[in-house]
């Protein structure tokens, strides 16, 4: 099972099988270092698996060859609905930071009016 975030220049794996087995893990960070890639990153206890590149030079498309080349196969079916899920959370994000600010600036503006129309008389 895997679990993939993506975003240019970062690319994190977490392949369930891969906990608790460091060897493996290992093996995942020697397939994982070609040309443009700065840092590969992996947790033994969680089975992440963290890649930083430059997007310039490598694209994750050709890291995630690099791991379905050798039999770390991607179900594009998680990876689609890991997508929706940040999708979705980034909507809810902006809803709440939208209210937040909404009511914040009102609440200066109540206390700020307050004080301009005492100012005015």
């Amino acid at each position: 099972m895997y679990f993939i975030h993506d975003i240019p220049g970062r690319l994190r794996v977490k392949i369930e099988y891969l906990k608790n087995h460091p060897e493996r893990l290992k093996e995942v960070r020697q397939l994982l270092i070609a040309n443009g890639v700065h840092k590969v990153k992996s947790n033994a206890l969680t089975g992440s698996t963290v890649v930083e590149y430059d997007p310039a030079l490598i694209t994750s498309a050709h890291l995630l060859d690099i791991l379905n080349a050798n039999g770390y196969t991607i179900d594009a079916r998680l990876v689609a609905e890991n997508q929706k899920k940040r999708i979705n959370n980034e909507k809810v994000a902006m809803k709440i930071t939208k209210t937040a600010a909404s009511w914040l600036a009102g609440q200066v503006l109540e206390a700020n009016g307050f004080s301009l129309i005492a100012a005015l008389i």
